[in-house]
């Protein structure tokens, strides 16, 4: 640790004295050829399908949540977290160690586990974008809840007004919440000048929620094939209702496979920590043996693995 920073100090000091003595003129073809090389990059990261398609995977996530973050911001949170969990690393996964080539009993060399770090690095950069994700996931499933309630809210201010787009604006009060803010964007969309059927087609895209599909659908056949529109949002809601049927019952099959995993983890774990309080010195030979860093390894990755599980079932759609 104290030769990484001795390294950091030492290449700052230099470029310090390096910028110190250029002249103006360097400065300026420095700085040119750095802005050069940075709108290089951002070309060809706008030409790239994966970043383009990371970008679209971020939309979807920030519209859904409706959150005032860019994703300059979040990557610079993620930067952080890295950080913290570098330092958490070091502390938790270091261990000092008798150094028997030296006749003096109190000399230690301090030996660290650059996996077990690793992976807490990978970790802590991942913790902004997987807290974004179990909220997008939230906020999802509320959307999946409400779907039902609210198309049959539509439908029955369409028998009413005989008019779709109208309908919507006239259920969006009596909405539940997460599907109010969405519609009430989706309003104002179209109060700027944007197309009712337009708005809905774009937003079931980036959302690729499947109420939302089946809704554009209903648009269509009611504007275009000049289908009975009553009888569309009627099979709508059916859908939603037997869709949502299904998903419950696929939950609860897994519900047992997922609580038996989460209650090996927290075994492992708490059994960990209770040796560690009771038996510390028997945590500390495990650790300083040859296959020490292994165990915690070990224990790391199972773990991770049980976590992504456990996300896995929470990202689920209701």
């Amino acid at each position: 640790m104290t030769l990484v920073l001795c390294y950091g100090i030492s290449i700052g000091l230099l470029l310090s004295v390096i910028v110190w003595f250029l002249g103006k003129k360097e400065k300026k073809q420095i700085s040119g050829f750095i802005n050069k090389r940075i709108n290089y990059l951002q070309d060809k990261v706008k030409n790239n399908n994966r970043i383009s398609n990371f970008a679209r995977y971020y939309n979807q996530r920030i519209y859904i949540t409706n959150l005032k973050l860019s994703l300059k911001a979040l990557l610079f949170i993620s930067i952080g977290f890295c950080f913290i969990a570098f330092f958490l690393s070091i502390v938790i996964l270091s261990e000092k160690i008798p150094n028997p080539i030296y006749q003096n009993p109190g000399a230690i060399i301090v030996s660290h586990n650059i996996f077990g770090i690793v992976i807490f690095m990978i970790v802590g950069f991942m913790i902004p974008w997987v807290l974004l994700n179990l909220i997008y996931h939230s906020m999802r499933r509320m959307l999946n809840k409400q779907a039902l309630n609210t198309f049959n809210l539509i439908l029955n201010n369409y028998i009413v007004r005989n008019n779709l787009e109208a309908a919507t604006w006239d259920s969006i009060a009596a909405m539940p919440s997460q599907m109010r803010s969405l519609f009430s964007r989706i309003q104002s969309r179209v109060n700027n000048g944007e197309e009712f059927d337009t708005v809905i087609y774009k937003i079931s895209i980036l959302l690729k929620l499947q109420s939302f599909r089946d809704f554009y659908n209903v648009i269509v056949s009611s504007r275009m094939a000049g289908g009975n529109t009553e009888d569309l949002l009627y099979r709508l809601s059916d859908k939603i209702r037997s869709r949502k049927n299904r998903a419950q019952s696929i939950k609860e099959d897994l519900n047992p496979l997922i609580s038996k995993a989460v209650a090996f983890t927290l075994v492992m774990i708490l059994t960990y920590l209770g040796v560690s309080l009771v038996w510390p010195d028997s945590i500390a030979l495990v650790k300083q043996s040859s296959i020490g860093h292994l165990y915690i390894n070990a224990i790391i990755i199972s773990i991770l693995i049980e976590a992504t599980l456990l996300l896995k079932f929470l990202s689920m759609e209701d």
